[in-house]
């Protein structure tokens, strides 16, 4: 059985990308796949974040808990979850557009996420990691669980990628 490695990027103010890209990486792990994760770095300014306590108080704690991608990891990625907001984000976007000049990610594959399958959200992100070079592999929310939703994601682009690595070798 081929390693199979899932970097899971994500963005969040408030919780619910983190909740989703948490998710994810416990079903990469349930697949057996290695997983990093990363807190994308706000682009806000410091004022702007102040200026509203929950989203000061999220950031404190995330920065406490996670750090930021480093150029190593998308190299050493076979898959890249994108875990947005629901109203999608510069800064996944930004991520994104930066991968060409980190690593080389053709040929990877991409796996966005927002709460709610936000279509709104998604479409800038599959955009961007499509002119990357990357695979998008669409995530769609059956029922009404986001969380089990992106657990079972997390497992299917695992397999996946698993089952690719093995054809390739």
């Amino acid at each position: 059985m081929s390693d199979v490695n899932v970097l899971i990027v994500f963005y969040s103010r408030y919780g619910a990308a983190e909740r989703i890209a948490l998710a994810a990486g416990v079903g990469a792990i349930q697949a057996r796949g290695n997983i990093r994760l990363r807190r994308l770095a706000d682009h806000a300014d410091q004022t702007t974040i102040d200026a509203t306590p929950a989203w000061r108080e999220n950031l404190d704690r995330m920065n406490r808990d996670y750090v930021v991608p480093r150029p190593a990891d998308p190299q050493w990625a076979d898959v890249i979850v994108l875990a947005t907001p629901s109203d999608s984000c510069a800064e996944i976007e930004s991520y994104c557009a930066s991968l060409r000049s980190v690593a080389p990610v053709s040929g990877k594959i991409a796996a966005p996420l927002a709460p709610g399958d936000e279509e709104s959200a998604l479409k800038p992100i599959y955009a961007a990691a499509a002119c990357a070079g990357m695979v998008v592999v669409p995530g769609k929310t059956v029922g009404d669980d986001p969380i089990s939703a992106a657990r079972e994601y997390g497992q299917r682009i695992t397999a996946m990628a698993r089952s690719l690595k093995q054809r390739t070798t």
